[in-house]
């Protein structure tokens, strides 16, 4: 699980990389995928999310602008978002679930 703070009518922004052999260092490639939200925590807007180029360097980027995060309450407690990635024939696979401490 990863954990980052969403200041409140801040623009927040993820990267993550994916790796095919986190031991060696190898990054995922996602050519041919495309990223999606699978599910979230229902007191924050969807968030933007892109496969970064190259898509070979496997890093996504998950983003929140401010107008999204505007209405946080401080202190609200946790946003936590899952990801997906699909390919051309709809078979999809789901990330580890990202949460986010609102403060």
């Amino acid at each position: 699980m990863t954990r980052l703070t969403i200041r409140r009518g801040g623009t927040r922004r993820l990267r993550a990389t994916l790796y095919a052999d986190l031991a060696a260092g190898d990054r995922r490639d996602l050519t041919g995928l495309s990223a999606l939200v699978v599910d979230q925590s229902p007191n924050i807007e969807v968030p933007a999310v892109t496969i970064r180029s190259p898509p070979n360097l496997g890093e996504i980027e998950v983003l929140w602008t401010d107008e999204q995060t505007a209405h946080l309450k401080p202190g609200a407690g946790r946003v936590w978002l899952s990801i997906g990635l699909e390919n051309g024939e709809g078979e999809r696979e789901v990330l580890p679930v990202f949460t986010f401490d609102v403060v």
